[in-house]
């Protein structure tokens, strides 16, 4: 089956003010890259999806943690620190991003993808933006609020 990574469903901003906002998609996961610098994490996926997170996140597989942002560079007695960019793109290869939703309450951002894994971004600031995430032409961001910015391009 081909992926195509359309979207497949936009929800206005009235709508995702009052209710958890949830987009549906079909984008295969395509890379992950950490900026050290800017303590910065972004998630690419097909179809010009991309999420950008510079506070906490984790992944999931059948609702178990498995991984986690805060561990990446430790080496917890292991031989070796950890490398979480290595260890999500070995997660999340071939995976397919099915759906984007934002808590109503807490503006937590959950991406769920196939093969029952999950990526959670949880806001880390009440002053800070957490995460953005674009969509084609559209922005969200994830404000230290616990609301959503949504930005479109013309």
């Amino acid at each position: 089956m081909e992926h195509t990574g359309i979207l497949t469903s936009l929800v206005d901003r009235a709508n995702f003010e009052m209710n958890n906002l949830t987009l549906q998609a079909d984008a295969i996961f395509e890379s992950v890259s950490y900026d050290e610098n800017a303590d910065s994490w972004i998630f690419r996926f097909a179809d010009k999806i991309s999420v950008q997170v510079s506070g906490f996140w984790r992944a999931l597989e059948n609702d178990k943690i498995v991984l986690v942002s805060l561990d990446h560079g430790h080496q917890f007695g292991l031989p070796n620190p950890i490398n979480l960019v290595e260890e999500i793109t070995a997660m999340l290869r071939g995976e397919i991003l099915k759906e984007l939703s934002v808590d109503a309450h807490t503006a937590d951002l959950t991406l769920l993808l196939t093969n029952k894994h999950k990526l959670e971004i949880l806001i880390a600031s009440a002053g800070y933006e957490t995460y953005q995430f674009s969509i084609q032409n559209k922005r969200y961001i994830g404000l230290g609020s616990g609301e959503i910015a949504l930005f479109e391009d013309n």
